[in-house]
């Protein structure tokens, strides 16, 4: 069944991707996946939130009437509290580069060690969330999007820590497909 109402409920069986910068967002959200394609790994059940924000700067004549708007700065982001500390979600939010894997020894376990800091930002990257209600599916990507801000990580007994991330691209594609095939 259709709904003209619906819920962000994130698609079971992955929810969140990332892909190299420029890779082609699918056609529609049930679409194959192509290889290029990795889960970064699970949200929290808050979801994912979407955000614009555009301004615009008047062009002024001399009798300061305003001629024309002009497009000013302005992005869209998404903001994902991720709740996996997986090396795939902490390369994603923090840059490859500043992520080291360390093999378990007789000594420690596996190792994850991120260097944080103002200047250890990831690059640009592809970004894709799938959404699931009834028939009905929801997909919110960019081919070319970057991981702006991580925000309050708290490290408390009782709940999971949460990578709270907030990715800004300049446009996000949302595509909805309402599960209704035609027959043949």
């Amino acid at each position: 069944m259709t709904h003209d109402v619906n819920m962000g409920v994130g698609l079971a069986t992955g929810m969140a991707f990332h892909a190299p910068a420029g890779t082609a967002l699918p056609a529609y959200p049930g679409e194959q996946l192509a290889e290029a394609w990795k889960e970064i790994g699970a949200v929290s059940e808050d979801g994912i939130s979407y955000g614009m924000n555009h301004s615009m700067t008047p062009l002024r004549n001399w009798a300061k009437e305003i001629e024309r708007l002009m497009a000013a700065d302005g992005d869209a982001t998404i903001k994902a509290p991720f709740m996996d500390t997986t090396k795939e979600t902490l390369e994603t939010l923090f840059g490859a580069e500043n992520v080291v894997t360390t093999e378990a020894t007789t000594d420690h376990g596996a190792l994850i060690s991120i260097t944080i800091g103002p200047d250890t930002m990831p690059d640009a990257e592809a970004f894709l969330f799938l959404m699931k209600d009834g028939d009905d599916m929801i997909m919110i990507g960019s081919s070319r999007a970057t991981v702006t801000a991580v925000d309050d990580i708290s490290f408390a007994p009782n709940s999971a820590i949460i990578w709270n991330a907030t990715i800004s691209a300049k446009d996000w594609t949302i595509v909805k497909d309402n599960g209704q095939k035609t027959s043949v």
